[in-house]
């Protein structure tokens, strides 16, 4: 299946511990680990270490994302 994962990592916090983060993240992409947290938030944003998952969506549906400070 063919997925976009849409995610954000704060430079201020950018570290080795959000590489480590990040490579975790990476390997639990393809399962339904990500989805199934996303599903429990109501499509609120996830955290996974220093890295926030924002969104994950099949690749022919459209997202729109609002950035607002």
């Amino acid at each position: 299946m063919s997925t976009r994962t849409i995610i954000e990592i704060n430079h201020d916090h950018l570290t080795l511990s959000t590489a480590a983060d990040l490579v975790s993240l990476l390997g639990h992409l393809g399962l339904s680990t990500i989805t199934g947290q996303l599903n429990q938030s109501n499509g609120n944003p996830v955290d996974w270490g220093h890295i926030r998952i924002l969104a994950q969506r099949h690749h022919s549906e459209s997202l729109t994302l609002k950035v607002e400070s």
